[in-house]
């Protein structure tokens, strides 16, 4: 179970808002928990059981949404990256662009287009509606793509200087 689902766990912690450090720490903690629940996890399940009880573990520890207080200028300071490091500064790209999304909204998004999970499991997951999770995901794709254009146009901006 660990070698199937620790990636997905750890991104889970970390699109949550813990830093690294703490990411590994709440991973460690998921999958303890869960051996100890090994009987009340159902067939299948195990997936969606880690991910529902690290997303409780990094509610609990208050950080949902600390790495989402960004500056106004960091598509500046990302967009020099591109040159050293490309493919880390389109994943920061993203995640600035993602951070412009209502966190509960960017939950769904993260779950449905990043992790693969499908609506059904998203909406077992969350403990909501499924056609919350539609609205959710639809509104989410709407605020990303406004963030992003507003990225592209602010490094393309900058690019012209």
């Amino acid at each position: 179970m660990f070698n199937d689902h620790h990636a997905i766990v750890w991104r889970a912690l970390r699109r949550r808002g813990l830093a690294p450090d703490a990411a590994a720490d709440a991973t460690q903690e998921t999958f303890l928990l869960a051996a100890g629940r090994l009987p009340d996890i159902r067939p299948e399940s195990e997936r969606a059981f880690l991910i529902q009880t690290a997303l409780r573990m990094a509610h609990t520890l208050s950080r949902k949404v600390v790495r989402w207080e960004l500056d106004e200028d960091m598509d500046k300071r990302l967009s020099g990256l591109r040159d050293a490091d490309e493919r880390r500064a389109d994943i920061q790209l993203c995640d600035l662009a993602l951070a412009r999304v209502n966190p509960e909204l960017a939950e769904v998004f993260v779950l449905y287009e990043l992790e693969g999970l499908s609506s059904p499991e998203i909406a077992a997951l969350l403990e909501i509606p499924l056609g919350s999770v539609a609205s959710r995901l639809r509104r989410a794709r709407e605020q990303f793509r406004a963030a992003a254009a507003r990225i592209e146009r602010s490094l393309r901006k900058e690019g012209e200087a």
